[in-house]
């Protein structure tokens, strides 16, 4: 009889060991999962103690592919103020919260992003801290778990009693251009006349400090009675073709960047082959940076050719262009 309260303490404390060990072996999973945040900065509108309705601004690339549910972006001790969601780009909309000295931004429908995005949230209404002094920001993304998926520190900000505060407010600004709003074409199965293009020119020119992305998409070069679709000469930008095939419809492009080193084609495009416009917006162009005092110019050869087997009639397309800064 004395023995067996032994043996059972024996098991409890064995089970309680291995529940430690796989929590212990829990904990060092998901920790193993988050990455570092890169290019974290935070940018108060004014640096004065207790200044009020105050902007607190912050970017940041992702470093981890994640379903981004929410961020927390911790702020100093006595950082008060009745906090609205400012600027937000690379994120959808939300809702924000300021307790225990941390931002929490909860994204209404979390956000899949892949690694290297740029993401800028900016936060109005808040109160500076009394005291003076430098201190950062700790930026987490996280899931909806909530787990942590990336994180990463700031630059280190500085309040004062007595600063000179100087605002300057730079608009964020795109500006993108079409020099062709509609075309037409003749096209001939016969020979000579059964290939024709155009060219059309696009620009874009933006202070955007991560630069832009250019996407296109199509209805179809299409009629309806009796239902026909010329087909496009591969799926999206992604994917080139060398040689225009006898049927199809597709573009190819080139571009000028005087100022803008980083911008880029799309891979299919890369090598001057031809590519289809797809159904849902892709990327054809982008950029990593801002492009400068000279826009950005993508003469694009829109091009159609038909065999025999294409019936006669008139075919439309509607191709629409998104310019899309990160700032």
């Amino acid at each position: 009889m004395g023995s067996r309260p032994t043996g059972r303490r024996h098991v409890r404390l064995f089970a309680a060991g291995v529940l430690s060990a796989l929590l212990l072996l829990g904990l060092q999973a998901s920790a193993a999962l988050a990455g570092t945040l890169t290019n974290v900065t935070w940018t108060p509108s004014n640096l004065q103690n207790q200044a009020t309705n105050v902007t607190y601004a912050f970017s940041f690339r992702t470093a981890t592919a994640g379903t981004i549910a929410s961020v927390t972006l911790t702020v100093p001790n006595g950082t008060a103020g009745t906090i609205a969601v400012g600027t937000v780009y690379g994120l959808g909309a939300g809702t924000v919260a300021l307790a225990s000295n941390t931002i929490t931004y909860t994204v209404t429908t979390p956000v899949s992003v892949v690694a290297n995005i740029p993401i800028y949230l900016s936060f109005t209404g808040l109160t500076n801290r009394i005291t003076a002094g430098p201190v950062t920001s700790t930026v987490t993304t996280r899931t909806s778990a909530p787990a942590t998926i990336d994180s990463g520190t700031s630059n280190s900000v500085t309040f004062g009693p007595t600063p000179t505060v100087v605002t300057v407010t730079l608009l964020q600004t795109l500006t993108f251009t079409n020099d062709t709003s509609a075309f037409s074409l003749v096209v001939d199965p016969t020979g000579t006349a059964n290939s024709m293009s155009q060219v059309v020119t696009l620009g874009v020119q933006t202070n955007a400090s991560s630069g832009y992305t250019l996407a296109a998409s199509h209805t179809g070069l299409s009629r309806t009675s009796p239902a026909y679709t010329i087909a496009d000469v591969s799926s999206g930008p992604g994917t080139g073709v060398g040689t225009f095939p006898t049927t199809g419809y597709g573009t190819q492009a080139t571009l000028t960047h005087p100022t803008d080193a980083a911008a880029t084609m799309a891979s299919g495009l890369s090598s001057s082959d031809w590519v289809g416009f797809p159904a849902s917006p892709a990327t054809f162009f982008s950029s990593t940076g801002s492009t400068g005092a000279t826009a950005d110019t993508f003469a694009m050869t829109i091009q159609v050719q038909v065999g025999y087997d294409v019936p006669a009639g008139s075919y439309t397309d509607t191709i629409t262009y998104v310019a899309t800064p990160s700032y």
